[in-house]
C-alpha cells in the first residue's frame, strides 16, 4: 500500500492539508487543550508565534535589564572579519563591558539551548554597572566644556560679551558656544533717511 501524499485533502478537518491539520492539534499528551495561539510541533514541542511583527532587532525591553545595569550592543565583526575590532574590543573590556550570556534570556535572542554570547547582526549585547556608565557620561560633557573652553580662549573669545563697546552686542542664542558679535550703528545727521523699512538679520 502506498504511502499517503504530505499533502493529500483530510475532508474531516474541513479540507485542510492533512499535514497542516495534524500541526493544528489543540491538545497535548495528556489530552489538555492548549491555550489559544499555540500547537504542538512533530517532536511535541509548544509553537506559538513569539514574534508577529518586523522591528528593530537590536531593542532591548527595558524590563529585562537588572537593576543597576546598562546593556549596549558592541560590534565585534565587519563582514565577518573580527580583526578589525579587536582593538575596540579590548577597549571596551578595558573598560568594565562584559559579554551578556545567553542562557539568560533563553530562546528570547539566540536560538533555544545556545551556549555562549548573545551575538547578533555582528554586535554582542554586553553589560557594565550603571555607576560607571553614569561616570562615563559626566566625564563626556566635562571634556566637551572643556573643549568649547579652550576654543574660546584660543579665539580670545574670553570676556568678550563684558568688554563689548558701546553699539555692540553678542548673541545669546546658543548657550555656552560663545555667539556672534553684532554691530549698531546710529544714523548721521547730515543723510537722508531711507522711505523703506529695513529687514533684520534674522528676518
Amino acid at each position: 500500500m502506498a504511502a499517503p501524499e504530505p499533502n493529500l485533502i483530510d475532508k474531516s478537518r474541513g479540507g485542510v492539508p492533512a499535514a497542516r491539520a495534524a500541526a493544528r492539534t489543540t491538545s497535548n499528551e495528556s489530552g489538555r487543550e492548549l491555550p489559544r495561539g499555540q500547537v504542538l510541533g512533530r517532536n511535541g514541542e509548544v509553537l506559538s508565534r513569539k514574534r508577529t511583527a518586523s522591528g528593530d532587532i537590536f531593542q532591548i525591553p527595558p524590563e529585562l535589564i537588572p537593576d543597576g545595569w546598562e546593556y549596549q550592543w558592541c560590534a565585534v565583526s565587519v563582514i565577518g572579519n573580527t580583526e578589525i575590532l579587536l582593538d575596540q574590543n579590548l577597549m571596551m573590556a578595558e573598560n568594565g563591558w562584559r559579554p551578556v550570556p545567553s542562557d539568560r534570556y533563553p530562546g528570547r535572542f539566540m536560538p533555544e539551548g545556545h551556549k555562549g554570547n548573545i551575538v547578533r547582526g555582528g554586535q554582542m549585547l554586553m553589560e557594565r554597572p550603571k555607576a560607571l556608565c553614569e561616570e562615563a557620561r559626566a566625564e563626556d560633557i566635562r571634556n566637551a566644556k572643556q573643549l568649547i573652553s579652550d576654543r574660546n580662549d584660543s579665539l580670545k573669545l574670553t570676556g568678550v560679551r563684558k568688554n563689548m563697546g558701546d553699539g555692540f552686542e553678542m548673541c545669546r542664542r546658543y548657550r555656552g558656544t560663545g555667539g556672534d558679535v553684532r554691530l549698531s550703528i546710529d544714523p548721521a545727521l547730515d543723510i537722508p533717511q531711507p522711505k523703506h523699512t529695513l529687514a533684520e538679520p534674522d528676518d
